[in-house]
């Protein structure tokens, strides 16, 4: 389980949202988020019954859950053994247990901006 951070937003198991979020903190999702995301510096949660569709842009993200469309994180990306993933990930590192799932394709780029095969 992820390390929450004082003053983290929650999206609660059976909570909808319909719509783009955008902000400078950091977010815990247990519920469902339909719309693009953007917190460019903060970190976003996917516990394993959260589901994310729609384009993210973030500083890191740890996946439980599902999340479906475009990831490009500044810093990192964990994806746990039950996280799913389909989209393409952009980061500059990526964190992938056994068991896990991502359809897709991923780039991770080093802090000199050089592209790592």
């Amino acid at each position: 389980m992820e390390k929450e951070s004082p003053g983290m937003s929650m999206i609660a198991n059976g909570l909808m949202i319909y719509g783009n979020i955008t902000g400078n903190g950091d977010m815990r999702l247990a519920g469902v988020v339909d719309g693009e995301v953007v917190l460019k510096n903060g970190k976003i949660i996917v516990d394993p019954q959260g589901a994310l569709e729609g384009n993210i842009q973030v500083k890191e993200i740890a996946i439980s859950g599902e999340v479906k469309g475009t990831i490009e994180a500044s810093s990192k990306v964990s994806i746990s053994s039950s996280g799913r993933i389909v989209g393409d990930v952009k980061t500059a590192r990526i964190d992938i247990a056994e068991g896990a799932y991502l359809c897709g394709n991923f780039e991770v780029e080093d802090k000199l901006g050089s592209k790592s095969p």
